[in-house]
């Protein structure tokens, strides 16, 4: 199985007395999440999500994360190749190096 991996991009509200703390924290719990940061810029968080299918993390951004108390907006774009993962270049999408 092929799995799909994005990248979002989140506009929340900070909370008072935590921030950006407890809302990153409850997206950070989901299954589907691989990575989450605060970032400075455009957008609050950056979040590193993996599914099944385009399908699949399409429904996790919709019913799962745009909807949270304070998320303003998301931006999602999918990783379609991979040039270099793990410091590696030529890595493929399981870790191993191409050979040719």
């Amino acid at each position: 199985m092929n799995e799909v991996h994005a990248v979002i991009e989140l506009k929340i509200t900070p909370q008072r007395e935590s921030g950006f703390g407890k809302i990153a924290e409850r997206i950070s719990r989901f299954e589907q999440v691989e990575a989450c940061f605060l970032m400075s810029g455009a957008y609050d968080l950056l979040v590193f999500v993996k599914g099944d299918s385009l399908q699949d993390v399409a429904e996790f951004v919709a019913q799962d994360l745009s909807t949270i108390e304070g998320v303003l907006s998301t931006a999602t774009h999918f990783m379609l190749k991979t040039y270099k993962a793990g410091g590696v270049l030529g890595a493929l999408e399981d870790g191993r190096m191409e050979v040719s």
